[in-house]
């Protein structure tokens, strides 16, 4: 649990750098055209997200409110100079009335003159409906006559337009004002229909690009997953002992997926918020300038809130994810020891034990909670805030004629484009930091060194083998092997023994180059096992252990079948075809003994393989091996001193150091540790079997 924690503090100190964004990218390489497209359709996304409120500004102002409204000039020369202006800039949207004043088109004259005619109080509150006669034909033109002249005392005229207040539109029946307004209506069902097509190519470009992030996303992230797990399977011995099972499948499980989940809906979608976080402010600038700014300001002060929400979700995130580790960790302890825990009658014990650590995991979620309590409320009350004054404020700016009521309407929307990527800054930046420090360890993991694979590749090895003045540490304080020398003729079968902790695996573990020797030298067939590369080195050596592990039905080592030595064995065959789950310790074994014959290499290894076999087949190994003659050089550890009997040769080993060597009979006659071995394990018998 210690280094659990200790790793997830490490982790928690990194920093996102741009090594580690170039090595992620660097999976892309092959799905750069879909990314590329997606960003495109993004891209036509986001412009269209922010058309749709622009267009029913547009409808609006233009077609549903009228537009038209009377100038009146002052003795002023500036008014004069600016009315002359807009009549030389605009000559077909004004028109001149009778006592000097015109009638203006306010919808097609830009931002900055109408706010100019209205800051002035040039303009008249009233808005008018012009009708330009001369520009209809057939029955559009007798049904608009028939209205004026019927309503003669509400219309004016001004140059070829009959004009009328808006105010008086209400007397009108509501078919004469349809007539009237058929133009308009039309422009409004046709920019509604451009607002729909709008909305229908957010719904096929969103959809487009969704697809293609999260295809190019499951592609780069299988590339990935293939890529991790290969590099695993090259790294050497000494990393697997210093990282757990457990934490090597969340890199290429847990951790990809979370990488993924943050590309496809953070990384990407990120890029698009901001577009359309910046559109929005340039959109609503345009439309009013004030009123920008005050959101503007907001905004700011909900980016710094956010951002303090960021530094302190960092700190409640590791520290949640530390507590899951350490409930995963003591619940799979548990689990795994349950046998231990009912025979030492430590359930209440282990019971509290666990309300601890699922205190503590309980704290670290509701302070989580806590900071998602704050944080979303305030967003929201801000984003509410927001629009309650722009409807405010605008308000009065439409009254006050500063801003149109088409404009107003289009602020409300486009507030709600501006705070929506700022409300789902938590769960995004959630997903963010989760793939941040799965990143991180992927990085850590793809970085880590190798196990060389250059050396002799080609060849024969013949099977002999020596220890020349070995010296070799797991840890570089304490050595296991000390001054280790001892020589394995082709063909001999020599048996290594020792107690418990003497170092006999330690042996195996560096003539198979799991791991290195610091000093001496391991020689096959008189070449240092360090010019063979692992893999030809490993081909060529055939090993059983006592911790077996087999692999699911039908999954051998690559030979097909068993060699016909052990074909004696009864169900031998069957065994090798079933599931292992299905079979027993001492069947395992049988099956790896039979695919270390079919190997047929020469160099075999068997470590206490025959602990979990019952003595007729374990006879019938000793015989078999016995057979192979000079054909194998074979290297048997084992703790039951009956099975070594017939060896060549027996080397005891001790402390880490060879004491002594020599034949069964030749051991025993010595008197030494051989002998005390030997009759231990002979006193143990007779004391069983008096028992029994």
């Amino acid at each position: 649990m210690a280094l659990m924690d200790n790793e997830e503090v490490k982790k928690g100190k990194k920093t996102y750098d741009l090594k580690i964004i170039k090595w992620l990218f660097g999976f892309t390489t092959s799905y750069r055209i879909f990314m590329a497209l997606a960003l495109l359709f993004m891209l036509l996304t986001a412009a269209l997200e922010l058309t749709v409120p622009y267009i029913a500004k547009l409808a609006v102002d233009k077609y549903i409110y009228p537009s038209w409204r009377i100038a009146e000039l002052t003795d002023k020369e500036t008014d004069k100079k600016l009315v002359s202006e807009i009549k030389e800039k605009y000559p077909s949207l004004v028109l001149p009335l009778e006592n000097g004043s015109f009638l203006i088109d306010m919808s097609e004259i830009d931002n900055v003159d109408r706010h100019n005619l209205e800051k002035l109080d040039l303009v008249s509150h009233e808005r008018y409906l012009a009708i330009n006669q001369d520009e209809l034909v057939g029955e559009d033109y007798k049904k608009v006559s028939a209205i004026v002249a019927k309503n003669e005392s509400m219309f004016n005229k001004a140059g070829g337009y009959d004009y009328i207040s808006y105010s008086s539109l209400d007397n009108l029946s509501r078919q004469d004002l349809l007539v009237l307004r058929s133009g308009e209506i039309k422009q409004v069902v046709r920019l509604a229909s451009i607002l729909f097509l709008c909305l229908f190519g957010v719904f096929i470009f969103s959809s487009f690009f969704t697809y293609l992030l999260n295809y190019s996303g499951h592609k780069i992230m299988h590339k990935m997953r293939v890529d991790v797990f290969y590099h695993i399977m090259k790294l050497p011995q000494t990393f697997f002992d210093k990282n757990p099972v457990g934490r090597l499948t969340t890199r290429v499980t847990n951790d990809v997926n979370a990488i993924n989940e943050m590309y496809t809906s953070v990384m990407v979608q990120f890029f698009k918020d901001v577009l359309v976080v910046i559109g929005v402010l340039v959109v609503m600038f345009y439309m009013n300038k004030e009123l920008t700014v005050f959101v503007f300001i907001l905004t700011l002060l909900m980016l710094i809130f956010a951002s303090l929400f960021r530094m302190r979700l960092k700190t409640v995130y590791r520290d949640v994810r530390r507590s899951i580790a350490k409930l995963n960790a003591f619940v799979q302890e548990s689990v795994r020891g349950i046998i231990l825990i009912k025979l030492y009658n430590k359930e209440i014990e282990n019971l509290e034990k666990f309300k601890g650590v699922n205190s503590e995991n309980y704290k670290a979620n509701m302070d989580q909670l806590w900071v998602y309590a704050t944080f979303r409320p305030f967003i929201e009350f801000t984003s509410v805030f927001t629009v309650a004054f722009v409807l405010w404020y605008g308000g009065l700016k439409v009254l006050s004629l500063d801003l149109t009521l088409g404009a107003l309407i289009a602020y409300l929307y486009y507030v709600r484009l501006l705070f929506r990527p700022i409300m789902e800054l938590a769960e995004k930046y959630n997903i963010f930091q989760s793939a941040s420090v799965a990143t991180e360890n992927l990085y850590d993991l793809a970085n880590a060194v190798p196990e060389e694979s250059l050396g002799i590749n080609d060849g024969e090895i013949r099977g002999e083998l020596e220890f020349n003045n070995v010296w070799f540490s797991y840890d570089d304080k304490e050595w296991v092997l000390k001054d280790v020398s001892f020589k394995l003729e082709p063909g001999e079968t020599v048996a290594l023994v020792g107690l418990t902790g003497s170092g006999k695996t330690t042996v195996v573990n560096l003539i198979l180059r799991f791991y290195e020797a610091q000093r001496g030298q391991i020689l096959f067939d008189g070449v240092d096992i360090k010019n063979y590369s692992p893999d030809f080195l490993r081909e060529n050596i055939s090993a059983v252990f006592q911790d077996l592990f087999l692999f699911g039905k039908n999954i051998t080592d690559g030979h097909q079948g068993n060699s016909n030595q052990l074909s004696g064995i009864k169900n031998i065959n069957q065994l090798t075809q079933s599931d292992r789950n299905s079979i027993s310790s001492g069947e395992k074994q049988i099956v790896s003994i039979g695919q270390a014959f079919s190997k047929r290499a020469k160099f075999m290894i068997l470590d206490e393989a025959t602990s979990h076999i019952d003595a007729n087949i374990e006879k019938y190994i000793q015989e078999t091996i016995k057979n192979n003659g000079n054909d194998v050089t074979t290297l048997i550890i084992a703790h039951r001193l009956s099975n070594v009997r017939e060896a060549d040769r027996i080397l005891v080993i001790h402390k880490g150091e060879i004491t002594e060597s020599g034949t069964h009979f030749a051991l025993l006659a010595k008197k030494g540790i051989y002998f005390n071995l030997y009759n231990l394990q002979n006193e143990i018998r007779r004391f069983s079997s008096l028992q029994n």
